[in-house]
């Protein structure tokens, strides 16, 4: 690295750290997993469609995979790209809010089911923009600094605003309580998004200067053939076979927030309890993920898929003795598997940027992502089939299972690169 290019890291670094911590805020205030979750359970909406948002967003996020990854390989002016998108997430929350407050059911529902479903586009096409914004615009070290960094302030922030929300709001109805977290949540995605105009981007010069307009036809076939390109790299097969592992892991989080919300739907602790122990598991995955990761990917990895297994296990354990009716139990269950799934998140995007070659970062996120999300698909319509037709406990038993053959092939596959021997004199 030049001194010219070190010096822009250095100016970029806090301003992305400082970013990405407000709108880590902002997710764990208005979680569509756990907030908005909780919020339609409170609702009385059918706990069929509160599972199916679940695969609502992951057929939001495919699309972007499939459809918008080369547009968004093209973008010059990504930071204003990137901002914009954070105000959108806002909006899309402020019309969740003005539904659950104004609206009959049926208006919430599909107000709800548009909303998630933007949400999912926004996220995923946010996600694979910042791939590569992340990656020409920061070294390996200070990603993964800035990445632990924003999972312990962003959780601070969140308990801080979301106490005070709750001390200063207990006179007024559950909904409407719920409703003020989220709006401060929005306006958490707004700041963020101006914070983002600040970034020196240095990965422009790289972007091709035209993108040809493609129709939907084209689009899939070209998806098809990079799929069909990336899967004959060694190093690519090698983390998507992982990475789909994870998907009934990460699915935790919301299922655990719904057999939560099913308990807890009229409590007027219960959301505030999830939050502020989502938020409080993400302040603790930051130190924690850190250390162990700079022993190996491996480590973090097993740790976070026997982390759900065994806290999954006990919370099943706890359902079947009836003794799960206290809300401590479910906010200690949704701390734990917070700690777990960001440090999954976060050391698969870590893994991935190590292994991926510049020239193969977009499409291979892409790839990989929609390959996840068409399994996500499948396996959120199943856990909610379960949930639905028997109890929500029961998708629970299929998250430890799988939890657990997780760990295992982790620590098969994620070998540690093998350390440098010394000459011998």
């Amino acid at each position: 690295m030049t001194n010219d290019q070190a010096q822009v890291e250095k100016r970029n670094f806090p301003i992305m750290t400082g970013q990405s911590t407000v709108a880590q805020a902002a997710w764990t205030m208005a979680s569509p997993s756990i907030v908005l979750t909780f919020l339609a359970v409170a609702l009385d909406l059918p706990v069929l469609f509160v599972g199916a948002m679940v695969t609502i967003r992951q057929m939001a996020g495919t699309i972007a995979d499939i459809f918008l990854f080369d547009p968004i390989s093209r973008i010059k002016n990504r930071k204003l790209v990137l901002s914009l998108t954070d105000i959108a997430l806002g909006v899309c929350f402020i019309l969740a809010i003005a539904a659950a407050l104004l609206g009959s059911t049926p208006v919430i529902m599909v107000t709800f089911a548009v909303v998630i479903f933007v949400l999912g586009l926004i996220d995923e096409s946010q996600t694979l923009l910042l791939t590569d914004f992340i990656g020409d615009n920061l070294q390996s070290k200070s990603r993964m600094r800035m990445k632990y960094a924003q999972l312990a302030l962003g959780g601070i922030i969140a308990i801080i605003l979301t106490l005070i929300a709750h001390e200063t709001t207990k006179e007024l109805p559950p909904l409407h309580r719920h409703s003020i977290v989220i709006t401060i949540a929005i306006l958490c995605f707004m700041l963020a998004g101006f914070v983002t105009l600040a970034v020196r981007d240095t990965g422009t010069r790289l972007k091709r200067d035209t993108a040809p307009i493609r129709s939907p036809v084209t689009a899939l076939k070209d998806y098809i053939l990079n799929a069909y390109e990336m899967l004959k790299h060694p190093w690519f097969r090698k983390y998507i076979g992982i990475r789909l592992l994870y998907v009934v892991t990460i699915m935790s989080v919301p299922f655990f927030a719904l057999i939560s919300a099913e308990t807890h739907k009229h409590s007027d602790k219960g959301l505030t309890a999830l939050i502020v122990s989502t938020a409080a598991g993400a302040v603790v995955s930051g130190p924690l993920w850190r250390m162990l990761n700079n022993r190996s990917h491996r480590t973090v990895m097993v740790t976070s898929c026997l982390m759900v297994a065994v806290t999954g296990a006990i919370l099943v354990g706890a359902h079947f003795l009836h003794l799960d009716h206290n809300v401590h139990l479910h906010a200690v269950a949704m701390f734990v598997i917070t700690v777990a799934v960001n440090g999954l998140v976060t050391v698969r995007g870590l893994y991935y940027m190590d292994l991926a070659p510049k020239e193969e970062r977009v499409r291979g996120v892409a790839v990989s992502r929609s390959l996840s999300r068409l399994t996500s698909i499948g396996v959120s319509a199943a856990l909610a089939a379960i949930a639905h037709m028997h109890e929500t406990v029961w998708a629970l038993v299929m998250i430890v299972g799988f939890s657990i053959l997780s760990a295992l092939v982790s620590y098969i596959v994620a070998k540690p690169a093998p350390q440098a021997q010394p000459a011998s004199a």
